[in-house]
């Protein structure tokens, strides 16, 4: 019986223990450790502090942010880092230095088992559950002259003043990294990182072969968080909106976490005004968009049950994209007023766009119409060939649309003649 009678011993301290300092007490311990970089006992202290006082607000501030930072060395976070690869030791966020295994060529070894789908998984069963609880925190910081002030110790680089609009500014990142976590996990991700490197050690890992091994890959996996994204998303909005009126209705004096940059002005006055658009959008209708007249916005429909990132991709032939093959310029009535121009013309900052011969079209006058997709503003050049390892250039021009017509005369000679159009455009 000694036993369970210490245990009951043990139990009946421990609570009478942590009503034994008060709430205020248990932050300043728990600062004192925050600024010996001991996160997981700055951690324990603040949340004692709210067992006592579970509206006091300092408290809150504080284990939003510890909470978050202590999720690397907690069970589920540690073993995930684990199944990774990553080694125990360095897993200090002060100076993090575990890194994946590397192979002789330095390419990251792809643990074994390991699926790609277990990155969202990981983040929608443990990774939320902490965002949500900082959420919650900061909802109960309610005063509006918050401010707490941290050493140099504390964060590590120069003494901050943390205030309310900081505090609003945080909760609103949280909400939309809820909001992307529920999108991810719509998903699908199911794929094999050891097979997606032995793709790449062979040469073959390329978006087209990615896509046709995997058909199901970035397909709708599940639309149950889609509520969930939408009530995180409007927060979001709402939450960000309240933070920028704070922010900048500070006195010019008022050196914060986050400061009102004047230099910034007309572009965050810019980003305030589509997340206004596009809140309003998912309960009035497409809206347009103040910036440019041509263009509505419409969030609704990513929350009504049939978007998926693999239905918005073009074709690939490799990694480069095949032109004029976008499923769908307005993104699902995401937006509206794109043209296939406008959106291929971006795309070709970023990715190699890929011309596309149409069937050519012969006259009785031995005239060949060649149509290719092209891209608005590249330069591309013509080519021909008898025997597909020869090739002389026919001419080139400058595309002015997203198809191009040229035309050939053909000898009458010739049994056969090839063409291909290469883009020039440096």
């Amino acid at each position: 019986m000694k036993p369970y009678l210490l245990v009951l011993l043990i139990a009946s301290l421990l609570p009478g223990h942590i009503h034994s300092q008060t709430a205020d007490a248990w932050v300043t311990q728990g600062r004192t450790y925050l600024g010996k970089h001991d996160l997981a006992d700055a951690d324990n202290c603040f949340s004692n502090a709210l067992t006592v006082s579970k509206t006091n607000q300092t408290a809150n501030a504080f284990y939003a942010i510890t909470r978050l930072l202590v999720l690397p060395n907690q069970p589920p976070g540690s073993n995930f880092l684990t199944r990774l690869g990553l080694p125990s030791s360095g897993r200090n966020i002060y100076n993090w230095t575990a890194m994946p295994p590397k192979d002789t060529n330095g390419l990251v070894l792809a643990p074994d088992g390991v699926n790609a789908n277990e990155f969202p998984a990981q983040l929608r069963t443990n990774v939320l559950l902490a965002i949500a609880g900082a959420i919650s925190n900061l909802s109960l910081v309610t005063e509006t002259n918050f401010t707490v002030t941290l050493s140099s110790n504390e964060t590590t680089t120069v003494l901050t003043t943390v205030d309310y609009g900081d505090l609003r500014l945080i909760q609103a990142g949280l909400y939309a990294a809820k909001y992307f976590t529920y999108t991810l996990n719509g998903q699908d991700f199911n794929a094999q990182l050891t097979s997606l490197r032995a793709l790449y050690q062979s040469g073959g890992l390329t978006a087209s072969r990615v896509l046709a091994d995997y058909p199901q890959l970035l397909t709708v996996a599940t639309t149950n968080d889609l509520p969930l994204a939408l009530a995180s998303f409007t927060n979001a909005v709402n939450t960000y909106l309240l933070a920028s009126e704070f922010i900048r209705s500070r006195a010019t004096n008022d050196v914060r976490l986050f400061n009102y940059d004047p230099d910034s002005l007309q572009t965050e006055s810019n980003f305030r005004s589509v997340l206004q658009e596009l809140k309003a959008s998912l309960t009035g209708g497409p809206q347009v968009l103040a910036l440019n007249t041509n263009l509505t916005v419409n969030m609704a429909p990513q929350f009504a049950d049939r978007i998926s990132f693999r239905g918005l991709l073009p074709k690939f032939d490799g990694n480069a994209v095949e032109l004029g093959s976008l499923p769908d310029s307005n993104f699902d009535g995401v937006v509206d007023g794109l043209t296939l121009g406008d959106v291929e013309g971006f795309l070709g900052k970023h990715l190699t766009m890929l011309p596309v011969g149409y069937l050519p079209e012969f006259s009785t006058s031995n005239t060949l119409s060649l149509a290719f997709t092209t891209l608005q503003g590249h330069q591309y050049v013509l080519e021909n060939s008898t025997n597909l390892s020869d090739w002389q250039i026919q001419t080139n021009f400058t595309a002015t649309d997203t198809t191009s017509t040229l035309v050939s005369h053909h000898s009458p000679g010739l049994s056969q003649l090839f063409y291909r159009l290469r883009d020039d455009t440096q």
